[in-house]
């Protein structure tokens, strides 16, 4: 049974790292450490390699590499097998970016600077929520793998194009669901690149192909089809969705199935 939580730091001051360490070492039968970064980015990709129950993060990482509000921004917009619980550590006294750290996913927010802070009040808190993260103490399901998850998304999307009407026929049909699910993990860039050397074809034949099979489906498509599942607005005096636009309407679908 599952009966501890893994946690990892992200902490640009070592002083408040070693304490938090050291408070989550203290309670070994309920709190596992999953590691310590001062680099948003190495953190995301930790979390995306090894999907830690839970996540301390110190917002501005000024000594460190990143910005734990972007960190919190890629998160809430990939697709994660199982998203981590999220404690926001912060300096930062502004209303503003208090909201856009609940808006991004935070899940609880403490400031240094108020009274009675301390590492040990943040893995308190931690232990009083750690069952509700572990499904009250119950062995959770294991989330899938990255294959199992990449095959649920791609029969999601195959039923999504199905019902707009896009054509399996046109190579491109491919090429959209392997970028949707590209940008489902944060991949915003580079799709034709990438698909092209996965399936060897030039980056420009699939960038193409894409294209093509977006306007061969608003060309043929019945119109009540277009309108009922392709709800995303296109831009002024266009009728036809380009490939990023569209990408893009099927990544938040991807995360809003998925998340």
């Amino acid at each position: 049974m599952t009966n501890k939580l893994n946690v990892l730091i992200v902490e640009d001051d070592e002083n408040d790292s070693a304490a938090l360490e050291a408070e989550i070492k203290a309670n070994p039968d309920k709190l596992s450490f999953a590691g310590t970064s001062k680099c948003s980015e190495k953190a995301y990709e930790f979390i995306l390699n090894h999907n830690p129950h839970a996540v301390i993060l110190d917002l501005e990482l000024q000594d460190g590499v990143g910005d734990g509000l972007v960190l919190l921004d890629k998160l809430r917009n990939t697709v994660l097998p199982r998203r981590p619980y999220i404690i926001v550590n912060t300096k930062n006294p502004s209303k503003t970016t208090l909201d856009a750290v609940k808006l991004k996913g935070a899940d609880y927010t403490f400031s240094k600077w108020q009274s009675g802070y301390s590492p040990k009040t943040v893995i308190n808190h931690l232990l009083l929520v750690m069952p509700a993260i572990l499904g009250h103490a119950e062995e959770p399901p294991e989330p899938p793998t990255k294959a199992d998850l990449e095959k649920q998304m791609r029969e999601f999307l195959q039923e999504e194009f199905n019902k707009l009407g896009v054509s399996i026929k046109n190579i491109g049909y491919e090429y959209l669901i392997e970028a949707a699910i590209l940008a489902a993990h944060n991949v915003n860039l580079g799709w034709g690149k990438i698909i092209g050397e996965k399936f060897g074809k030039s980056e420009g034949s699939v960038i193409h192909a894409m294209q093509y099979a977006i306007c061969s489906t608003w060309d043929n498509s019945d119109i009540n089809n277009l309108t009922t599942y392709y709800t995303a607005p296109l831009s002024k005096n266009k009728y036809v969705p380009t490939t990023t636009e569209f990408v893009f309407f099927y990544k938040q679908k991807l995360i809003n199935k998925f998340n």
